[in-house]
C-alpha cells in the first residue's frame, strides 16, 4: 500500500509531508538551471576536445576555464535539487536536521535538534526589506511569513518562508500555506504552534468582536485556537 504524501508549496521550497517524515526540499523547477549549466559545461568540454588541434591555446583556455567552473557547480546543484533537502524531520530518529545547501549536496547536517529540545514552532512576519530601485514599482507589494523552530534555549532556526502578494485573497492563501506547514511540523515534533504574525492577530481580533447571532459558522482558525492574548496566538494542546 502506497504511503500518502502531501506537498505544500513554499518560497523556493516545498514541504513534503509523509506519515513519519517531513522534508523541506527544493521545488521541482529548481532542476532547470543546473541542467542548463551542466549542458553548457559539457558542451565546452566537447568543443575543447574536438577543436584542440585547430584553436589557439588562448581560445582553448577561454573555453576550458568556464567549463571547469560551470560543470561541477551545476552537477552539485542538480544533485541537490533531486535528492537534497534543507530540513528533514523524522519521528524514527526523533530529531530535526538542518542540512547543508548546494555545496553540501543537501546531505550534510549543519544542526541537529532532538524533539525534546524543541519548545515551539512559530509563524512570524518575515521582513522583506526595501531595496532602492530606479525601475517602476510593481502594482502590489508583498507580505512574507517565516516558519521558525524555537529551541528550549531560545535559539531560533528558520525552516522556510512563504511570500504572497499583499492582497486580501492572496494573503489568506499564503498565510494558510505557512500555517499548514507549521501545523504539520508541530504535530510531528508534538509541540505547539505559536502565531506572532500581525495578519493573524488582526483576524482573531475581528472574529472576537463579531456578535454571536444565529448559527454563523466559526472560522477553522478560531476553532483550533487554544489561547489568544495581546502578544500571540497559540495552537496545539494546552
Amino acid at each position: 500500500m502506497s504511503e500518502d504524501v502531501r506537498r505544500i508549496p513554499l518560497d523556493r521550497r516545498v514541504c513534503v509531508i509523509r506519515q513519519s517524515r517531513i522534508d523541506l526540499r527544493p521545488e521541482r523547477g529548481a532542476v532547470v538551471w543546473p541542467l542548463i549549466g551542466l549542458a553548457i559545461g559539457l558542451a565546452l568540454f566537447a568543443a575543447v576536445a574536438l577543436f584542440a588541434n585547430d584553436l589557439s591555446a588562448t581560445a582553448l583556455a577561454a573555453m576550458l576555464i568556464p567549463g571547469v567552473i560551470i560543470a561541477p557547480f551545476s552537477a552539485m546543484g542538480l544533485i541537490y535539487s533531486i535528492i537534497g533537502a534543507a530540513v528533514v524531520i523524522e519521528t524514527k530518529k526523533q530529531s530535526v536536521r538542518f542540512q547543508q545547501g548546494v555545496l553540501g549536496l543537501g546531505l550534510g547536517t549543519v544542526e541537529l535538534v532532538p524533539f525534546w529540545k524543541v519548545e515551539r514552532v512559530e509563524v512570524s512576519d518575515f521582513p522583506l526589506g526595501d531595496a532602492p530601485s530606479h525601475l517602476p514599482r510593481p502594482a502590489f507589494d508583498l507580505r512574507a511569513w517565516d516558519i521558525v523552530l524555537v529551541k528550549t534555549s531560545g535559539k531560533r532556526l528558520s525552516i522556510a518562508q512563504v511570500v504572497s502578494a499583499n492582497q486580501v485573497e492572496l494573503i489568506d492563501e499564503g498565510f494558510n500555506r505557512a500555517l499548514d506547514a507549521a501545523e504539520a511540523i508541530g504535530a510531528m515534533v508534538e509541540k505547539p504552534v505559536v502565531i506572532t504574525a500581525a495578519v493573524e492577530e488582526e483576524r482573531a481580533a475581528e472574529a472576537s468582536e463579531e456578535p454571536a447571532e444565529g448559527e454563523k459558522a466559526v472560522p477553522s482558525e478560531v476553532q483550533n485556537m487554544a489561547m489568544c492574548d495581546d502578544d500571540h496566538i497559540l495552537y496545539g494542546e494546552q
